[in-house]
């Protein structure tokens, strides 16, 4: 069964999140004066299960949020994965080169859409462990890296922080995307100083 966005779904949710999470962790955005206009590719850290919404509630629901999220995820339960597709996610499959994922990784920053990827690609990778697909992506649609991050072991009233950074454009002609990828998680932990 193939799960559709709807971004009238996404736009009534996310600021509902945002309440909840307000509520619960206490939590504060800093930095979101260096959202770009149009699309980007939003790198965050990935520590914990609530980091994808964490990312979302930062960028806000004014603009189109799209997720890469593992093939897994929509596999089993339905409801669950007619909920995450509603709010933007699409599956990848990590195990190869999944064409229709970068497809539609590509089409959505084309179309003005922020593409939230997790450089690390897994919860729990090791701090400087990365994968090559945001720099990949970032470097094809010649968009700007958003670097995002995350505080880590939330909890109630923990006083939750996202960060945003500065965005950057990484050169089109670059094959490096692993020095890229290693770059971006850099540039991610450096935000760690202002929460």
């Amino acid at each position: 069964m193939k799960f559709k966005y709807h971004r009238w779904f996404q736009w009534l949710v996310v600021p509902f999140v945002a309440l909840a999470f307000h509520i619960y962790f206490g939590y504060r955005i800093i930095g979101r004066e260096n959202i770009p206009e149009g699309g980007c590719v939003v790198c965050p850290n990935h520590i914990q299960l609530s980091d994808p919404p964490f990312a979302a509630v930062a960028l806000s629901h004014r603009t189109p949020l799209r997720l890469m999220a593992k093939k897994e995820l929509f596999q089993g339960n339905k409801l669950f994965a007619w909920l995450i597709a509603a709010l933007g996610a699409f599956p990848v499959d990590r195990e190869g080169a999944d064409i229709t994922a970068i497809k539609t990784a590509l089409s959505s920053v084309k179309a003005g859409q922020k593409l939230i990827i997790f450089p690390q690609g897994t919860r729990g990778a090791a701090e400087g462990e990365t994968k090559k697909g945001a720099a990949m992506l970032a470097v094809k649609s010649r968009a700007p890296i958003l670097p995002m991050y995350i505080t880590e072991g939330k909890g109630f009233r923990c006083r939750a922080t996202v960060v945003i950074g500065e965005a950057f454009t990484p050169d089109p002609k670059t094959k490096e995307y692993g020095a890229l990828a290693d770059d971006i998680l850099r540039r991610i932990y450096a935000l760690k100083e202002k929460v």
